[in-house]
């Protein structure tokens, strides 16, 4: 692992600030480090971003950590195991929208209000309400992926 130096560190909080609205004061201050085997940013054993096709999102558990006010879509409870198990999103397991537009970085919420996923958006949040079929969202990351895993590997050793 690698630790990162202020300027990568500091370029990394601006892009979670920027690309998805999020507001993490302690990661300012702390040692953060790459994993560049894995493709993970660690935070006091935490994942908190990681890097997918030269991209970098957040993890759930920076997100649950911190402030955001990132776009979303609420899946009705039907869909909540399927999108636990990597299946991407589709319209009739939609119940809820926000404003959200082709190709950004997006919640994956279940209707008891529990963060599953990230996901990038297919289409505009206005042309997805008025479909009735169709995938609507790709699911990126999830709890039970190998960024889940590689986390609880870290707390357990």
């Amino acid at each position: 692992m690698k630790s990162l130096d202020k300027k990568s560190r500091k370029k990394l909080i601006e892009i979670l600030k920027n690309d998805y609205k999020i507001e993490c004061e302690k990661l300012k201050d702390e040692n953060i480090f790459l994993d560049e085997e894995n493709n993970i940013y660690v935070y006091n054993n935490i994942p908190v971003a990681f890097i997918k096709d030269e991209k970098i999102y957040p993890t759930l558990f920076l997100i649950n950590d911190c402030e955001t006010s990132m776009n979303y879509v609420k899946i009705n409870i039907g869909a909540k195991e399927k999108v636990l198990n990597g299946a991407d999103v589709f319209r009739p397991g939609i119940i809820e929208f926000s404003d959200f537009k082709k190709d950004e970085i997006i919640l994956i919420i279940s209707e008891d209000d529990k963060l599953l996923a990230i996901g990038r958006a297919l289409y505009d949040s206005n042309d997805a309400i008025k479909m009735e079929k169709g995938k609507i969202v790709e699911n990126i990351h999830y709890y039970g992926d190998k960024i889940t895993k590689y986390y609880l590997n870290k707390i357990k050793n």
